[in-house]
């Protein structure tokens, strides 16, 4: 091998260092600022700011992707987005039921139900009224597969008493590793979608300014 192509090894090594470089720090930067933004709506028990994020997150890829001639890996980066964020909420969920939760057998009392918040026929809102055990906050739950409650039936439910993390059924939860885990592989489909942008900005910014021609 010629010293002139072990220096074009070299180069490439280097810039493909970088565009991973690059490209690792732009998804980690999007995923900090997903992690914010769930951890707000979480804190502030506010979903329309999920919903308003996912809508920014698809309308600005989606531009993106036009503007891009339909270049797949914007609409892998929306995606990997979208699900990086509701894991992150199911994650903060999890945690909050792990530290906080406690579990509860109840029987129900009595039961009332309304329209859920408009945007789903199926998703009713339950106010449960029990015998024994904890106030239970009012919930919503899909009434084609979701668990009907029934007067009269004793159950097993996890309430978190600051009410931060919703109703759950069953056994005390334990910590949310599996939350955690599957947001690795979206990391990693994030920072290959961002992989070729990377590169073209290196790109650009490396390549020499023309200057005015000389007479």
């Amino acid at each position: 091998m010629s010293a002139e192509e072990a220096g074009k090894g070299r180069t490439g090594a280097g810039r493909r260092a970088l565009v991973g470089a690059a490209s690792t720090g732009a998804a980690l930067a999007l995923w900090a600022i997903v992690r914010l933004i769930g951890h707000t709506a979480f804190v502030a028990h506010a979903q329309w700011i999920d919903a308003l994020c996912a809508l920014a997150i698809l309308l600005g890829c989606g531009f993106l992707c036009t503007c891009w001639y339909l270049n797949i890996r914007w609409l892998l980066c929306a995606v990997c987005l979208l699900g990086v964020l509701i894991l992150q909420n199911l994650e903060l969920d999890q945690q909050a039921l792990h530290q906080r939760g406690r579990t509860e057998h109840v029987r129900v009392r009595r039961i009332q139900w309304s329209a859920g918040d408009g945007m789903d026929a199926s998703v009713h809102r339950y106010t449960v009224t029990v015998v024994d055990g904890p106030p239970l906050a009012p919930f919503e739950e899909n009434g084609l597969m979701g668990w009907k409650w029934v007067v009269g039936g004793t159950y097993t439910v996890t309430v978190d008493p600051q009410g931060s993390a919703q109703l759950r059924r069953g056994d005390k939860p334990g910590p949310p590793v599996i939350q955690q885990s599957l947001q690795i592989p979206l990391g990693v489909g994030l920072t290959f979608a961002l992989w070729q942008p990377a590169g073209l900005l290196l790109r650009r910014q490396r390549a020499p300014s023309v200057g005015p021609a000389q007479p």
